[in-house]
């Protein structure tokens, strides 16, 4: 199997699935608030070129915005009161967020290094690489465990869908499609999130859940439908009774809340003493496998400078105005 391409990646405040995605996100997603949206200011003549659906959402020391893309109330209030929370340390353009800089918790709570361009965070992902193989195999970054990964043209766009690997534990070795969740349960999870025709997020999730609370007590409704693998997962004498679950349903949503419709049970390994839920992963993605596959073991280059290409080509005609502006206040 091909090794992931994983990359390093921070937390994507303007664009993230938040859910299950690091504390920042989790804010976001906790208490939302009711922010008006504010029109767009006008510089020398010329409005901010935002994309349908792109709203600007002011940072807590109200320094600067950022641009949040948000084609449904309930995805701005959870972005924007995230913001309330959050300051930019770093410079601006025309009264956005823009270039190499911190978003730090208005809490104190957090800080996270991001690239913003014209208010939408486009941090660069690093790739890691070990100087043990020599054969140049991308492997795991033990020093961040959320990576990120954006598939479309555009970062603000209904089509664009966003991919999350989260892994808490380091593997032994790189990482391979078939064992990426051998040791997975509770927080470890492979996430995609795209949007309903409403502009809602709609987030699908694949975790490890260990049911061992469930063996002999009864089954809670939600796992009622699968009862028949819990009862397998509960039967083998392993230290953790593991099944592997899709979880669907709108990120808004509690992740707990969000309907399983999909389950199997995590056969045992024992000569390495793990449970093998990697292999159910491309059963439990389906469709989405081979597009995941690909899209980790190739990366997301390609749609990630085409996004960022079209940003810059909408904000070109405001940064020539700007300096034909600074090239006539310079000749008189």
């Amino acid at each position: 199997m091909k090794v992931f391409w994983f990359r390093r990646t921070q937390q994507s405040l303007a664009w993230t699935i938040a859910g299950l995605i690091a504390c920042a996100s989790a804010s976001a997603e906790s208490a939302p608030v009711d922010i008006p949206a504010a029109p767009a200011p006008s510089f020398l003549g010329i409005d901010l070129p935002l994309r349908p659906g792109e709203r600007l959402a002011p940072t807590s020391d109200g320094i600067c915005s950022v641009v949040v893309f948000a084609p449904h109330e309930e995805r701005y209030e959870r972005l924007a009161g995230y913001w309330s929370r959050a300051q930019w340390l770093g410079p601006c353009r025309f009264g956005l967020a823009h270039g190499e800089g911190l978003i730090v918790g208005a809490d104190g709570y957090f800080t996270i290094a991001a690239t913003m361009l014209y208010g939408l965070e486009v941090t660069a992902p690093e790739i890691a690489r070990t100087g043990v193989l020599q054969s140049g195999e991308l492997t795991w970054d033990s020093s961040l465990a959320t990576l990120s990964f954006h598939s479309g043209e555009a970062f603000s766009d209904a089509s664009t869908a966003r991919y999350v690997v989260h892994y808490e534990a380091q593997p032994e070795g790189p990482l391979e499609f078939d064992d990426l969740v051998s040791v997975w349960s509770g927080t470890n999870y492979l996430e995609k999130n795209t949007f309903d025709e409403e502009g809602r997020e709609w987030s699908m999730s694949v975790s490890a859940w260990n049911v061992d609370t469930y063996c002999g007590l009864g089954l809670p409704p939600e796992y009622k439908p699968f009862e028949k693998e819990v009862k397998k997962a509960c039967k083998k004498n392993t230290p953790h009774k593991l099944v592997l679950l899709r979880r669907e349903g709108y990120l808004q949503e509690p992740w707990a809340s969000r309907d399983i419709t999909w389950l199997k049970s995590c056969n045992f390994s024992r000569s390495s003493r793990t449970n093998e839920c990697g292999k159910l992963v491309t059963e439990a993605l389906g469709k989405d496998a081979k597009e995941f596959e690909a899209l980790l073991t190739k990366g997301d280059a390609k749609a990630r400078t085409a996004a960022e290409q079209e940003i810059i080509a909408r904000y070109a005609p405001l940064e020539q105005a700007m300096e034909v502006f600074v090239q006539s206040v310079g000749d008189e």
